[in-house]
Formats: C-alpha cells, structure tokens, sequence
C-alpha cells in the first residue's frame, strides 16, 4: 500500500512535463493548470480534435456533470459532453478539481466558454442536475444560453416526497415529455385529479426548465435527461480509481480510439441517416400511420390526427431536422486526437507540483456515491441466510 500511495503522490510532480507533451503534440489544444502555493488545485484539459469535431458536427447542445475521483486525494472531476448525429456522446472538455461549488464550476465554464469562442453562449443549451453551484455558474458565464435541469433529478426530489407510486411516476414523466404548453397545462391538471398538492409541487419546481413544452427548438434536442454525462461517467469508471496521470491518459486514449471506430463504423456503412435516427424514423412512421398531410402549395402543411379535429402546421422552411445528418455525423469524427509520448520523452519543465493533502474519512474508503433521495440504490439481497440451525428463509 505504501509503494501505491508513494506512485500516486509523485505523479503530480509529473503534471507540469505531461501539460507540456499534450501542447507539444498539438499547439491547439488547450491545458490549464492551476496551482495554490505549490500545491495542485485544478487541470483543465480541452483537446482540439473534440473541440473542432463538436463545432462542426454536434448539437450545441452540452452536458454538465462531476464526479467523485476514488483515490486517496479525492477531488471530482469536472464534464462536458455533446451529443452527435447519432445521438450518442461526444465528451467535449474535463478537468480535475477538490470540490464542485460555484467557484470551480465559473472557471470551468469561463475555460469552457474560450475554447468555444463564446462569450454570453447565445444558441447553445446546457443541461445540467441541479449539482452545488452549477446552476448559478451557467447563468453567470452564459447568461445567453438556454439552461435545462435533469427531470430525473426532479423526479427523485418529487418522489421523496410523495413516494414511488406508479400512477404518480407515469403521470411527472407524461408532464415532462409533453411538447405543447396546452398538453403540459392539461397533464398538470391530472395530477391535480391525483393530489393537488402533487400537482402545486411541481409547478414549484422551475417546471420550465424540465419540461419539454418550454424548450426552445435552437439546440435540435429534445432530451429532458442527463444522460450524456451518466454515459460518460460510466464510461470512466474504472479510470477513476487510477493516479491521475494515468487516470487521464485512460481517457485520452479511450477517446482517441473511440474517434477511430466511429469514423470507420459510419464510413463503411451507406447509408443516408445514422443508425439511431433511422431507427427513431421508422417508430416515428409507425406514429404517423394516422396523420393525414394537406399541403398549402407552397412548403407548409397542415397535418391532421385521423377525422379529429387535433391539428397542426408544419413549415418546411423553418423546419429545425436536415436531412444531412450522415455527413454531419461524420464531421464531428474527421478531426484526429494526436497519441502521446512517454513520460521518458516528455518535455522537461522548472514548476514544483505538490499533491494536495489525503482526504481521510471515517470507516473504509466508500467507492461507491451516495444516493439521493427517492433514488433506487442497485442493492443485491438473498431471500435465504445462514444460521447456527442450517438455511433459513429471511
């Protein structure tokens, strides 16, 4: 245990030599590190493969999580993560820090912000799950953006109050999910029909900010969930464990080969639409069986539900779906993360880095979060135990 704590320690004297070989290899990524007297506080990395590969092929559509790094440190690490053509993620930018609060998210985002030569984030849209000092920091550095809050998230604190019931869980994510601000007021009042005081609660809750009626069409997604981010933690769970060069390096090179597969998976296939959104496209035909399509002569269209009278109109001009998602897919993949050297050909650099203080806590080290409420923790129980007199059911 003393040799693993003694290579974990020395490994962020390394930082200052591995943010040299990450700019040496390409000038255009981008690597801050921030220091307290000699003692790492914050890394900031940003390459310009994914940089370039979300402006030109993603959504502007981000992302926002932390998460608990698992070695004797601590710290969280910081995540934005887009979403491409096909619907799946595209990490974006990561850094390491001690704590989430409002401080560590602003700079962050301010690093983030540069990178996207934004300023105010006008026409990008930022999810995020209500985390400490996130939502105060979006505001602040975008305070042009759209900003979204997790409704699974919502659903959990709804749920911790007025428990799991199914009729109560079918009818929040109906609510969520509606498109229409009638069919939102409408479902609200069905809640009211189930409890009044359920239905009062979530208009409480900054409902415009999870419900799909309120969102704006700018960012081309309509998720009310943050599951991007959920993705990408999990993808780097078993990284999180590591040293932190080596935890970082895993991800480098996960996503550098990520790169590589997805830009052979998509060249090989002709195809006109990614495989999700062909999928989505025939539920959607399936949905469509009963609509009846009247055209104006022009490029608008009135659509009818069978012999009813629920009705719309679609423009063609405005309409906010192209049909060149396959090269935009594509886009977003073209650009290429450059492999690193070894730490024996690293760049040599004068800056002292001293490891933060170990986090001790009491009882053994918790790999695991904690759960919030209304949460469903994955626990695995047996209905038999073991006692002196042989199995017994529990």
């Amino acid at each position: 245990m003393a040799g693993k704590y003694l290579f974990m320690l020395r490994r962020y004297a390394l930082l200052p030599r591995y943010a040299a070989e990450i700019l040496r290899s390409n000038p255009g990524n981008t690597v801050k590190l921030k220091l307290d007297a000699n003692v790492f506080d914050r890394l900031y990395l940003c390459f310009e493969a994914l940089r370039k590969g979300f402006l030109a092929g993603c959504r502007p559509f981000i992302s926002l999580d932390g998460c608990f790094l698992k070695g004797p440190f601590g710290g969280q690490l910081l995540v934005a993560v887009g979403r491409d053509g096909n619907n799946q993620m595209f990490p974006l930018a990561w850094a390491v820090c001690e704590v989430e609060s409002t401080d560590t998210w602003s700079w962050f985002l301010e690093l983030l912000a540069t990178d996207l030569g934004t300023s105010e984030g006008a026409g990008y849209t930022f999810m995020s799950d209500q985390q400490k000092g996130l939502l105060a920091a979006v505001s602040n550095v975008f305070p042009q953006a759209e900003s979204r809050v997790c409704a699974r998230h919502v659903y959990c604190n709804f749920r911790g109050v007025f428990g799991g019931g199914l009729e109560y869980r079918k009818q929040f994510w109906t609510i969520a999910k509606r498109n229409t601000v009638n069919h939102f007021n409408e479902n609200i009042e069905v809640m009211r029909g189930i409890s009044h005081e359920a239905a009062e609660d979530l208009l409480k809750r900054n409902y415009k900010k999870w419900c799909r009626a309120f969102y704006t069409p700018l960012s081309c997604c309509d998720s009310v969930d943050n599951n991007m981010s959920e993705v990408f933690n999990a993808y780097i769970l078993s990284a999180r464990h590591k040293p932190i060069i080596t935890m970082l390096e895993d991800i480098r090179e996960g996503l550098m080969e990520r790169l590589h597969k997805k830009r052979d998976f998509i060249g090989k296939k002709e195809i006109m639409l990614c495989p999700r959104i062909q999928i989505q496209l025939e539920k959607h035909k399936i949905w469509a069986r009963g609509w009846n399509a009247y055209c104006d002569g022009g490029f608008c269209y009135g659509v009818r539900e069978g012999a009813t009278q629920v009705k719309y109109v679609v423009d063609l001009n405005q309409h906010t779906c192209s049909c060149n998602a396959w090269q935009t897919y594509m886009k977003a993949y073209e650009f290429l993360l450059e492999p690193l050297n070894g730490p024996q050909e690293w760049p040599t650099s004068d800056s002292i880095v001293v490891a933060p203080k170990v986090k001790k806590v009491n009882g053994r080290p918790k790999t695991k979060r904690r759960y919030g409420v209304g949460e469903d923790s994955p626990t695995f129980t047996t209905p038999l135990r073991m006692t002196q007199q042989g199995v017994m059911e529990a």
